[in-house]
């Protein structure tokens, strides 16, 4: 093999590395002959890389393996890989060459752009696309609740188109959702981490055909309290949440009574709790006490002449 100092040099040393780097900061030229470089030094890392594998494949002996006979099979390997690129016989640097040269040369109608702005000019191209296609943010991240006052912003209009329906005060509905979900910081959510829009804790019966979410609750069972799993129902939206409360509230019957007691905020929480709407046997106590906090006390609704 007819090898020279310095055709091996610019692929097994770090003096050939430098002179590549200083060819790409050179002329239009320059960085052509350094593309050519780069393209022929790739081709024989593919070579040395398909040479080592086929001589993996050849089972070992103890009579003829050595680290020494490794050593010099590499070495030979190394000088057969660069013999072979240097032929130019292979094609694949040509293919290198040809692809990464229509790029530079194409790309956004940019000429003479060589081997040390080519990694600037990507990042550039990715940069602007970020910026003229700005990431939306998803239902959750808008309808995430990041604090009271916020609940009550969000939630407020809605309360009161279902607190109409049901003829009651739609601060009481707030403050039920409020005790529910600990002021929209803990609605329930599923494995993914999407939220169920569940606002008043409503479980999925056999007879519920929408979506459910199954988590650990905690049950109060002759005033002891034990953490047990429950399925719960799923709603695509917080509207959804409070028209099925609507319905949940008149479609069944043990709810009669409350609903009669609609003109007082106490009667009818207390109602809720005796129908059974709820295990805690303070549930409605715990209602009562956030209604009466100055973020829900101080809101004013057509409904609010209602006694507390």
């Amino acid at each position: 093999m007819n090898i020279t100092g310095s055709q091996a040099d610019i692929y097994a040393d770090f003096n050939g590395l430098a002179q590549l780097k200083a060819k790409a900061k050179g002329s239009s030229a320059d960085n052509q002959a350094a593309l050519k470089d780069v393209a022929r030094q790739f081709e024989t890392v593919f070579l040395k890389m398909m040479l080592k594998s086929m001589r993996d494949t050849v089972p070992e002996s103890e009579l003829i393996n050595s680290e020494k006979t490794t050593f010099y099979e590499s070495m030979y390997d190394d000088q057969i890989s660069l013999d072979l690129s240097k032929r130019g016989n292979l094609g694949l640097a040509d293919m290198i060459v040809q692809q990464m040269g229509e790029q530079t040369q194409a790309n956004d109608g940019v000429e003479g752009l060589g081997l040390a702005n080519y990694r600037d000019f990507s990042v550039r191209r990715i940069q602007g696309a970020l910026q003229e296609w700005p990431i939306e943010k998803t239902d959750e991240a808008r309808n995430k609740i990041e604090s009271p006052e916020d609940f009550i912003n969000k939630l407020w209009p809605q309360a009161q188109q279902a607190a109409k329906e049901l003829g009651v005060d739609a601060r009481v509905l707030l403050a039920q959702s409020a005790l529910e979900t600990g002021w929209g910081q803990h609605v329930i959510q599923n494995k993914a981490g999407q939220s169920s829009h569940n606002l008043f804790g409503i479980k999925a019966s056999r007879g519920w055909e929408g979506k459910t979410v199954t988590v650990q609750t905690l049950e109060y069972d002759q005033g002891v309290a034990s953490k047990r799993q429950a399925t719960f129902r799923a709603y695509d939206s917080f509207e959804e949440s409070f028209k099925d409360y609507v319905q949940f509230l008149k479609q069944n019957p043990r709810y009669q009574e409350a609903l009669e007691k609609v003109d007082s905020n106490e009667g009818f929480i207390k109602g809720l709790q005796k129908a059974g709407y709820a295990t805690d046997p303070a549930y409605a106590r715990k209602i009562i006490s956030i209604l009466g906090r100055e973020q829900l006390s101080a809101l004013t609704t057509p409904t609010s002449g209602f006694a507390g």
